[in-house]
């Protein structure tokens, strides 16, 4: 009796010891199955990376070499350290420049966000005519920023602009205005053409988000007497976060970079006032021809596009779980 329990003991521990093996040699199939899978997938990325590499990696690396060089035009490059990252604090107007830099950037991040999820809230009550507004919001993004900028341009031109002609008529305005010529006017309209520009984009963005939220949790909420502004802020609002924090990575970008409507527009006018950072650079790098100097200027904007993305990341990113 005793040998026969002995014996299927042993069976019973042989059959076990099979199993695990069966389980460990499957184990290692699927994982040598999932790392040819992986060099295959990176096999057919790998050109697509080279030539990322080559045309976005090397101007950058170029560039950056060039920021610690006196590099003027006709003439052969001194190595000077990080003197250009200090002296481009000495440039005339740089510190107006940094100012309404950041006042442009608030300005434009707080409506573009305000405004883009009025829209997402309104797209996703699906009224009638909501595909209609969907499409023409594909407009203004579709619209290149050049073009965008000469149409805003005569917008607001003096004698033959919309703008101006319709106050005249109104009654606000006796003679025609040169907005462009004004300082905050100016700002103003820079501001509502990067509006125009980035409000379609915010707004796809917080729609979709707004569809991944589950009806249940608003069911629930009304269910225990929460009000429309409850349920915004304590549901709508915490889960939309992610796509928010995308939102202020993407403006922070656009406004940090912004060039094309202040080139068409005000050409940096009136004076400098709204000659940004970026725009800054171009002037110093391509009329002055001061490329050193310039090049430490386009770091410096995305050493402080760095600094606002992970500070958006860090205030506005919060992960929420309704179980």
């Amino acid at each position: 009796m005793g040998g026969l329990f002995k014996s299927s003991h042993y069976c019973s521990n042989s059959n076990k010891t099979k199993g695990v093996r069966k389980v460990k040699a499957r184990k290692k199939k699927v994982g040598k199955l999932s790392l040819s899978r992986n060099i295959f997938a990176f096999n057919m990325m790998a050109p697509a990376i080279l030539i990322i590499a080559i045309v976005m990696g090397f101007p950058t690396l170029y560039g950056f070499i060039m920021s610690f060089f006196k590099w003027r035009l006709g003439k052969t490059p001194q190595f000077i350290g990080f003197e250009n990252y200090l002296k481009m604090f000495t440039v005339t107007d740089i510190f107006h420049s940094i100012w309404i830099t950041i006042l442009f950037a608030i300005v434009v991040t707080i409506l573009t966000i305000v405004f883009a999820l009025f829209i997402a809230l309104l797209l996703n009550m699906e009224l009638k005519g909501t595909n209609l507004a969907i499409a023409l919001l594909l407009i203004p993004w579709a619209v290149p920023p050049v073009v965008n900028g000469v149409m805003w341009k005569w917008i607001f031109n003096a004698r033959f602009g919309t703008f101006n002609n319709v106050l005249i008529s109104l009654g606000i305005l006796d003679n025609f205005r040169i907005w462009i010529k004004e300082p905050w006017p100016a700002f103003l309209i820079i501001v509502f053409s990067t509006l125009y520009k980035m409000l379609p984009l915010a707004a796809f963005l917080l729609s979709a988000s707004l569809k991944t939220i589950p009806k249940n949790l608003y069911e629930a909420a009304e269910i225990d007497g929460m009000s429309p502004i409850g349920r915004f802020f304590a549901i709508t609002l915490p889960l939309i976060r992610p796509a928010m924090v995308i939102i202020f990575i993407l403006l922070s970008v656009a406004t940090f970079k912004a060039f094309d409507m202040i080139f068409v527009i005000t050409n940096g006018g009136p004076g400098n006032f709204t000659a940004l950072l970026n725009y800054m650079s171009y002037i110093t790098t391509f009329r002055n021809m001061k490329f050193g100097l310039g090049a430490a200027m386009a770091f410096f904007i995305s050493f402080l596009i760095l600094i606002i993305c992970i500070f958006y990341y860090r205030t506005t990113y919060r992960e929420v779980r309704y179980d």
